[in-house]
């Protein structure tokens, strides 16, 4: 099997890298040579880090190396695939482009996945004339070293795509988790952005500090991270850019479940150019811009904080994409704790904290700021009442 993957950047060229570890010919594709040799140098990077920590042997590193080929001709890189993973920026429009052009130049038989995290797979098969054949296959950052792939099929996706996909997922040695279906942002990125703005309103309604937040999210839910750390460290305009350039330009009807709306103070800190790591300062400061230093954060500002008034909503949504058919309960637990590092899935904390509590922290935020995203789903409301 041929393998060729669009987009050398953050995920792109880890993609890369596990396709050939697992033996496949990889044919790399980006719009630049400059771009393509950083993605290498990378490749070679974290091989060498791998023959260090005796994983793999020099000869395994160089084995690897030689099935990656690089070219910045799309044609070029798909005309003898079989499989295409696309790894490009979230961009509706683009992706859209790109898989006309992959539809006209790879085989009949390709499939093309996407690798996008929030764009609706059933929007990207639409740009081509095989839609049975595309599909989504969400990877994890970094791609070698995490366990999961979150695998979306669309309205017309086959089952036969779905089972290759399925099939590859695992010799990549990967554990695939089949969703139902493709809401906006799917479970991973829905759940995660979820609890992203959630804690950025809870600063900007005054309930808390960032390190308020973020030690409650790390020391009495597990979590490897706050929140808040997370955003900064990611950018916090790529969680803009989520909801103004992408989520705004789709069609309302994939916008499923109580989504959190995006706060004032995100939009508020992009226009001041505080974008976290990147500028040097966000929601917490760093040493300059691009130098991160982990935050401190003492381990007694998690008693300022509820924990079940942190996840409440987010708990609530998982909910939701249960009782509407997204993803099975233990599918979704699967995807939280291997692709989002909690030490518990979204109904382990709601069986912990008990959803009769859950249910009455959600109307009193509902009392308090009327938002819709604070609805207690009825499927919480049925296990309050068992």
């Amino acid at each position: 099997m041929k393998i060729a993957v669009i987009g050398s950047g953050t995920m792109g060229h880890g993609i890369a890298q596990i396709c050939s570890m697992a033996g496949y010919e990889v044919y790399l594709n980006d719009v630049k040579k400059e771009i393509l040799d950083t993605a290498i140098s990378k490749i070679r990077w974290s091989l060498d880090k791998l023959v260090e920590r005796k994983k793999i042997t020099e000869k395994q590193r160089d084995e690897t190396l030689s099935r990656i080929k690089t070219t910045v001709d799309l044609k070029e890189s798909v005309r003898n695939a079989d499989f295409v993973f696309e790894s490009v920026f979230e961009d509706v429009d683009l992706k859209k482009r790109i898989f006309r052009d992959l539809d006209e130049y790879a085989p009949s038989h390709t499939i093309l996945g996407s690798n996008t995290s929030t764009i609706p797979i059933t929007i990207i098969g639409e740009a081509t004339n095989r839609p049975g054949q595309v599909i989504g296959a969400h990877f994890f950052n970094p791609p070698v070293l995490q366990p999961l792939m979150e695998i979306i099929p669309g309205e017309k996706t086959s089952k036969e795509t779905i089972i290759a996909t399925e099939q590859l997922a695992r010799k990549l040695g990967k554990e695939p988790v089949i969703l139902k279906r493709d809401p906006w942002g799917f479970v991973s990125s829905a759940l995660f952005e979820h609890l992203l703005r959630e804690s950025a309103w809870m600063v900007y309604e005054g309930e808390a500090t960032p390190a308020e937040i973020d030690a409650c999210a790390r020391y009495k839910l597990g979590h490897p991270m706050g929140p808040l750390e997370t955003i900064d460290l990611s950018g916090i305009d790529i969680s803009y850019h989520t909801e103004f350039g992408v989520r705004r330009k789709i069609d309302a009807k994939w916008i499923e479940g109580p989504h959190v709306d995006m706060c004032p103070l995100i939009v508020e800190y992009v226009k001041q150019g505080k974008l976290g790591v990147k500028s040097g300062e966000g929601f917490y400061k760093y040493p300059g811009p691009g130098v991160f230093k982990k935050v401190e954060i003492p381990r007694e500002l998690a008693e300022k904080v509820d924990p079940i008034r942190l996840i409440a909503s987010t708990l609530n949504h998982g909910a939701y994409f249960v009782r509407a058919g997204v993803a099975t309960r233990n599918d979704l637990d699967k995807i939280v704790k291997l692709g989002l590092g909690y030490p518990k899935g979204i109904f382990d904390y709601i069986d912990e904290y008990g959803a009769d509590k859950i249910v009455n922290v959600l109307k009193q935020l509902k009392g308090r700021y009327g938002k819709p995203w604070y609805e207690p789903d009825p499927l919480l409301i049925e296990m309050a009442k068992k």
